[in-house]
C-alpha cells in the first residue's frame, strides 16, 4: 500500500475503499498454477505435497497459497515443510504502471485547476510511485525478507529473546514472480486489537489495520497537517459518537478527564478493567461446568458455554503489553543496526503464533517485507540523535538542532515549533495533543517545507506501532522505547565519516 496523495478529500474518500476492496482472488487451475509452473520450470507434483487452491491472503498484485514441501526437497518434519507461496498475477506488471499512469493524469488536471499544489503533488506523486513499483519487486521483496530472517537468526539481536519469528524464505523456489516462505502458525494480530476494541464498544467495522494506516500515512506523507490526537480518534472511534447515543456522554466525559489525570492512568484503568472482568468470568464458567448439572439452570451453561474462551482472552490481554515492547524493540533494530526495516508493521502483518496446545502464545511472527526502508549509516547516525534528543527531555535547541540535520525545512525556522513537533512525533501522547486547537496553534506558528523520505518512513513505522499499542489500550513514547537503539547507533557511528 502507498501514500496518500494531495488529492481533493472526496476522491481520497473512495480511493480509501478500494484499498480493501480489491478484485477476487484469481483461479488456481486457469491463473495460478500456470503461473507458478513457468516460473518454477517444472509440474508443482515434483515440489509440493499439496498446494492449496484456496489462497490465505490475496492483494491487488498477487495472493498466498498454504503448501507443503516434498520430503526430497527438506529432510525435515512435515511441520518444517509448511510453506507459504506468494505468486504475483501475470497482469500486475502492466496494470499497475498503467494505474500509477492514470493517476499522474488525474493529478494534473487537479493541478490544472488549482485544487492541489504543483510541487506538492510532484513530490507525493514521485513516493507513491516508488512505494506502488516496489510492490511488484520480488526479488527485492525476497532480499529483504534473506537480510531480517538472517539477523532473526542472530542471538545478540532481540528477536530471540522477544519470541519474534520471522519467515525463512526458499531461495531455490523465488523467482521474479514468487516466493516460497516457511509457514507461520496463527491468526493475525489485527483480530486481537479489533476483539479488544469491540469490547470497549469501538467501531472497527473499516478494519484495524486500515484505520491505523490511513492515520500513519497521512501523518508521515502530510507532516505539517499531523495530529496525533487523529490518530487516537481513528483508532478510539465509537460507534455511538457518530449517532449521538445515549452513551456519548462517557466520550465528552473522558476527554474531560484525560486533561487531569492523563492518557497513561486512563488506559491503565480500562485493561485493569477488563483483566479484572474476563478473570472474574473465567472464574465464574469454572464453577458453573464443575457443578453437576442437574443442580444448574440451562440458561447458566448455555452462558459458561459461551464463555468458554474468556481465560484465554483474560490471558492474550495480559502478553499485549509484551507484545508492543517487544515489537518496538525489533524495529528498533532494524532502524537503528541493521539499516533494513519493515516501513508497513500494521496489524495485518502480524500474527500471533499459536502452539500446539491451542493457548495463546508469547510469540509473534512479521511477515510482509514488500515495502522495506534501507538507510545510509549517516542517515541512521541523524535520525538516532533525533530519537535522543526527544527521549533525553533536551532543551528546545538540542531537539530542533537535530531536526534541521535531517535537512527538515520550515518557514519560519522557528526553534519551539520544531521542538514541539520533534515530541509530538516521538514523544509521549499528552492530553493536549488530542485539542484541535492546540495543534492549529502550532502550525500557526510554523509550516514544514521539507521532510526527508527517509524520516518520514521512520515516522510511519513509529506511528504504526504507536496506532497498534494505542488500539491495545497502551500509551508509549517512541523515543523511550527506541533509546537504548539509538544510543548504540550514535555510539558506532559517531566517528565515522558522513557520506554526501
Amino acid at each position: 500500500s502507498a501514500p496518500p496523495l494531495p488529492t481533493p478529500e472526496p476522491y481520497r474518500v473512495k480511493f480509501r475503499t478500494l484499498q480493501s476492496d480489491v478484485p477476487g482472488w484469481e483461479e488456481f487451475e486457469e491463473v495460478v498454477r500456470p503461473t507458478l509452473e513457468k516460473e518454477f520450470g517444472r509440474p508443482l507434483e515434483e515440489l509440493f505435497d499439496f498446494v492449496d487452491p484456496v489462497p490465505c491472503g490475496a492483494a491487488s498484485i498477487g495472493q498466498a497459497h498454504r503448501a507443503r514441501l516434498k520430503a526430497s526437497n527438506n529432510t525435515d518434519d512435515d511441520k518444517t515443510r509448511d510453506v507459504i507461496v506468494k505468486v504475483q498475477y501475470p497482469a500486475a506488471s502492466w496494470q499497475v504502471p498503467a494505474d500509477i499512469e492514470c493517476v499522474g493524469d488525474f493529478l494534473k488536471v487537479c493541478v490544472y485547476f488549482g485544487v492541489v499544489d504543483e510541487q506538492s503533488a510532484k513530490m507525493s506523486y514521485d513516493e507513491f510511485s516508488r512505494q506502488f513499483l516496489a510492490e511488484l519487486d520480488y526479488n527485492q521483496e525476497r532480499e529483504n525478507l534473506q537480510t531480517v530472517y538472517q539477523s532473526s537468526l542472530d542471538p545478540s539481536a532481540p528477536y530471540q529473546k522477544r519470541g519474534i519469528v520471522v519467515p525463512k524464505p526458499y531461495d531455490a523456489l523465488c523467482t521474479g514472480k514468487v516466493i516460497t516462505m516457511s509457514y507461520l502458525p496463527g491468526p493475525k494480530l489485527e483480530e486481537e486489537a479489533k476483539r479488544q476494541l469491540e469490547l470497549l464498544g469501538i467501531d472497527t467495522s473499516g478494519g484495524i489495520s486500515q484505520i491505523i494506516r490511513d492515520a500513519a500515512k497521512e501523518a508521515a506523507n502530510n507532516p505539517d497537517e499531523v495530529e496525533s490526537g487523529e490518530l487516537v480518534r481513528r483508532v478510539t472511534k465509537r460507534i455511538d459518537e457518530e449517532h449521538h447515543s445515549p452513551f456519548s456522554w462517557k466520550i465528552t466525559a473522558s476527554r474531560m478527564f484525560s486533561q487531569i489525570v492523563g492518557f497513561d492512568s486512563i488506559l491503565w484503568a480500562v485493561r485493569a478493567a477488563r483483566r479484572v472482568l474476563l478473570w472474574s468470568q473465567a472464574g465464574a464458567v469454572v464453577c458453573i461446568q464443575s457443578v453437576p448439572q442437574l443442580f444448574v439452570s440451562e440458561r447458566w451453561v448455555e452462558w459458561a458455554g459461551a464463555h468458554q474462551t474468556v481465560a484465554a482472552q483474560a490471558q492474550r490481554l495480559s502478553l499485549t503489553a509484551a507484545w508492543i515492547d517487544a515489537l518496538f524493540d525489533v524495529h528498533g533494530h532494524q532502524v537503528f543496526s541493521l539499516g533494513v526495516f519493515n516501513a508497513d508493521p500494521h496489524p495485518g502483518n502480524i500474527l500471533v503464533i499459536e502452539e500446539e496446545d491451542g493457548k495463546p502464545s508469547t510469540r509473534l511472527g512479521l511477515i510482509d517485507y514488500g515495502q522495506c526502508k534501507h538507510l545510509k549509516p549517516d542517515e541512521q547516525y541523524k535520525v538516532a540523535r533525533l530519537i535522543l534528543s526527544v527521549a533525553n527531555n533536551e532543551p528546545d535547541a538540542s531537539i530542533a538542532a537535530a531536526f534541521r540535520d535531517l535537512n527538515v525545512k520550515t518557514s519560519n525556522d522557528s526553534t519551539e515549533f520544531l521542538a514541539k513537533f520533534a515530541r509530538l512525533m516521538f514523544g509521549k501522547l499528552k492530553p493536549e495533543h488530542m485539542s484541535h486547537d492546540w495543534h492549529k496553534k502550532l502550525h500557526k506558528q510554523d509550516k514544514v517545507l521539507y521532510f526527508p523520505k527517509e524520516l518520514s518512513m521512520v515516522y510511519r513505522t513509529s506511528l504504526l506501532l504507536r496506532g497498534l499499542a494505542i488500539s491495545l489500550q497502551i500509551n508509549t513514547s517512541i523515543g523511550e522505547q527506541w533509546r537504548e537503539h539509538a544510543q548504540k547507533a550514535v555510539g558506532r557511528l559517531k566517528d565515522k565519516p558522513i557520506s554526501s
